[in-house]
C-alpha cells in the first residue's frame, strides 16, 4: 500500500515544463530536463522524457515523450540487491543492501555504472543535493540479512561521482525514509518519528564538511518517507499522508489525507 501512495504523491509533484527547471532535490542542481520528484524510497525516477524503474537486479529504462503510450528502450543489469532509484544532475544514484551504485545518464537510454560506495548489510535509502548524499541504513525486517544492528544515516561527497568519499556518520534510531531541501534535512526514524536537521556545509582545502543541529524530532509525526519541496513537506507512512509547511518553525500543519 505504501508504495501506492508514494506513487501517486510523487506523481502529483511532477514537474512539468521547458527550458530550466529545478532537479529532484534543491534549487541549485539546476539542470535543462523535466524530472520527477519522488520520495526517498521510491523505485522510479522521471528525468526528461524517460522513466526509470528499478526491480530484481534490473534498470528499465521507458521512453514517455508519450505518456500515454509509453516505450521501452533499453534493460540495465543491476547488482541484485538494489531496493530504491534517486535522479541528481546526470547521475542516478540506486540505494542498494550493500551499498550506493552511481551511473552516469549522460546517455538517458543507456546509463552506465561508473561507482559504488559499499558500507554494511542494511535497507539504504538514498537523496542527494549540493553534490552531498544522504543515506540512511536501518536493520528493517526487509532487509535479507538483519542480523547486524546497524541503524544511521552516513552523509558521502559526491562532488566527483566517480570517487564518492564518507563525511561523517550519526547514529540514529531505525532511519528509513528522507528528504533534504536546501539546509534542512529530514529523517523518518522509527519511534522517534520525523526529526528535522538543519545543515551547515562548509568547503576548504581539505573538501567538504557538514555539521548537522537537529531542529526537532517528534515522535508523534508517525513517519516512513519524507518528499521535501520549496517550504512544503508530505510525510506518508503505512495509514495516512500529512502536508508542513516548513517555511517557518515550528512547521504548521496543513492537512491530511487517510
Amino acid at each position: 500500500m505504501i508504495k501506492n501512495i508514494l506513487l501517486t504523491v510523487s506523481s502529483l509533484l511532477l514537474i512539468q515544463g521547458c527550458g530550466d527547471v529545478t532537479s529532484s532535490s534543491s534549487s541549485s542542481d539546476s539542470v535543462s530536463t523535466t524530472i520527477g520528484k519522488a520520495g526517498s524510497l521510491a523505485k522510479y525516477a522521471v528525468v526528461g522524457n524517460y522513466l526509470y524503474t528499478v526491480n530484481s537486479g534490473v534498470m528499465n529504462v521507458l521512453d514517455i515523450t508519450d505518456a500515454s503510450k509509453p516505450k521501452k528502450v533499453s534493460k540495465v543489469h543491476l547488482p541484485w540487491d538494489v531496493e530504491t532509484l534517486f535522479s541528481y544532475k546526470n547521475y542516478l544514484y540506486i540505494g542498494a543492501e550493500t551499498g550506493v551504485y552511481i551511473y552516469d545518464n549522460s546517455n538517458p537510454v543507456l546509463p552506465t555504472s561508473i561507482a559504488q560506495f559499499s558500507h554494511v548489510q542494511s535497507c539504504d535509502p538514498v537523496v542527494v543535493s549540493d553534490d552531498i548524499a544522504y543515506v540512511t541504513l536501518n536493520t528493517g525486517s526487509s532487509c535479507w540479512n538483519n542480523r547486524r544492528e546497524t541503524n544511521r544515516l552516513e552523509i558521502l561527497d559526491v562532488e566527483n561521482p566517480k570517487n564518492p568519499k564518507l563525511i561523517k556518520s550519526l547514529d540514529m534510531w531505525s532511519p528509513t525514509g528522507l528528504g533534504v531541501d536546501d539546509n534542512k534535512l529530514f529523517i523518518c526514524d522509527g519511534d522517534s518519528g520525523l526529526k528535522l536537521f538543519e545543515l551547515n556545509r562548509t568547503r576548504n582545502s581539505q573538501g567538504v564538511e557538514i555539521d548537522l543541529e537537529l531542529k526537532s524530532s517528534d515522535a508523534e509525526i508517525d513517519c516512513y518517507d519524507v518528499i521535501a519541496h520549496n517550504g512544503t513537506l508530505i510525510v506518508s507512512n503505512r495509514e495516512d499522508i500529512r502536508q508542513f509547511d516548513y517555511s517557518s518553525f515550528p512547521m504548521k500543519e496543513l492537512g491530511r489525507i487517510k
